[in-house]
């Protein structure tokens, strides 16, 4: 019996991850990308925590409040652009997608999603001997009471969810994290003992060598066209015509251009996030584990002998321009919290990476109208966290261990 071929579009860590459980499946998977190496987007220099203790759909029920708060504040989380009318509906939508019912039910289908990337991200690393960068522990630091007794109310859930966690106050943080700031203003923390900050870039190309040795074939510096609606699982791939019998299309904001012709309803924006990377200086004055400041959302975390700070959430603009304001907020994050872990004035990387995000705070893993074509995209600020889990979901679907209704979540629709 012939192996089914599969090409997929886009070597992100979406890409990598699917070609992989797609492979284990038994499938004869090609990746085509157009950059020179796996990885090289969005999934490149990202803050590297897999959270299912904290992930959430960005749009949560106070989600407009907190986007007319950050317009005037110093130091800000969300950046906003001279919007166009597009981003003006995405917005729109983003907002709708918000309301309680719907914001519960999304940030569940992450939560599945990012404990099944957390197991299988495991189990990959022992059974294969990757050898990754990683930290293990998760902190959430709060600045405001308010916001830790909303945190702290919400918390029956996580454990409905099988997640653990402690509750920290002052003294209990500083002696987890003996380097953190002492004289910078907090009122506690949630602790998420299993949650864990790994170098995603690292893990892909890792996991890129596990694939090639299942038989997986991957074509760097390929131009793929927009695909046809009369048949798009016929590839033109740097000119040539090849034909398989299933398309996935996980190439960000790319996809975009790729599905032009199709019609599909993909509401997606790019909404740009940024790092910082920097060389540890004194490693005693570096966090042990991963940081949350829940106020300005940025992640503080070791990859090996560097420190990365991420977040930000940028609408518009250049993405080749780095905006200084969320720059500032980066390095004010890091000043507050570890101010002598590393000197900031040498080998600074500052990175800038389009989130592909769709209004309803979860992605798409699905099949299509389309029979053949299947969409893994739209993971926004959650690609690393869920990324293992959507390819385990996909691989399922594609072959009929799963049906597309098991999450509807996820669907198209």
């Amino acid at each position: 019996m012939n192996k089914k071929r599969v090409a997929i579009i886009g070597a992100g860590i979406i890409g990598v991850t699917t070609a992989y459980e797609l492979a284990l499946k038994g499938f004869e998977v090609t990746v085509y990308d157009k950059n020179q190496t796996c990885s090289e987007e969005s999934s490149f220099a990202n803050g590297g925590v897999i959270s299912p203790g904290y992930i959430t759909p960005w749009a949560s029920p106070s989600i407009f409040k907190r986007l007319l708060k950050e317009q005037f504040a110093k130091h800000a989380s969300i950046l906003m652009n001279t919007p166009s009318l597009e981003t003006m509906r995405w917005l729109s939508q983003s907002i709708k997608a918000s309301k309680s019912e719907r914001y519960w039910r999304h940030r569940q289908a992450l939560q599945k999603l990012a404990l099944m990337t957390q197991s299988r991200i495991r189990e990959l690393i022992q059974s294969l001997g990757i050898e990754v960068e990683q930290t293990q522990g998760f902190n959430i630091i709060y600045r405001s009471e308010r916001h830790f007794e909303l945190a702290k109310s919400s918390l029956p859930y996580l454990t409905d969810q099988g997640v653990p966690f402690q509750i920290l106050d002052k003294l209990a943080l500083q002696q987890k994290e003996p380097a953190i700031e002492s004289e910078t203003a907090f009122v506690g923390a949630i602790h998420l003992p299993e949650d864990q900050v790994i170098n995603c870039r690292q893990f892909a190309l890792a996991l890129r060598d596990e694939a090639e040795k299942l038989g997986v074939n991957f074509e760097f510096k390929s131009t793929v066209e927009p695909l046809s609606a009369d048949n798009p699982r016929k590839l033109v791939v740097n000119a040539k015509p090849m034909f398989f019998d299933h398309v996935v299309v996980c190439s960000g904001m790319g996809s975009l251009k790729l599905l032009s012709a199709l019609h599909l309803p993909i509401p997606m924006t790019p909404v740009y996030g940024y790092s910082m990377t920097a060389i540890i200086k004194e490693p005693l004055d570096a966090p042990k584990c991963g940081i949350m400041d829940e106020k300005y959302k940025v992640t503080i975390a070791r990859q090996g002998n560097r420190i990365r700070v991420g977040g930000v959430m940028e609408f518009g603009g250049d993405p080749k321009v780095h905006n200084p304001k969320a720059v500032k907020t980066l390095y004010k994050v890091l000043e507050d919290w570890f101010p002598k872990a590393t000197d900031m004035g040498q080998h600074v990387q500052i990175w800038k990476g389009a989130r592909p995000m769709l209004p309803k705070g979860s992605p798409i893993v699905s099949a299509t109208p389309h029979p053949g074509l299947w969409l893994n995209l739209g993971h926004g600020s959650s690609g690393w966290a869920t990324s293992c889990g959507s390819a385990h979901v996909l691989a399922n679907m594609m072959n009929q261990d799963i049906s597309s209704t098991d999450w509807l979540e996820l669907s198209l629709a």
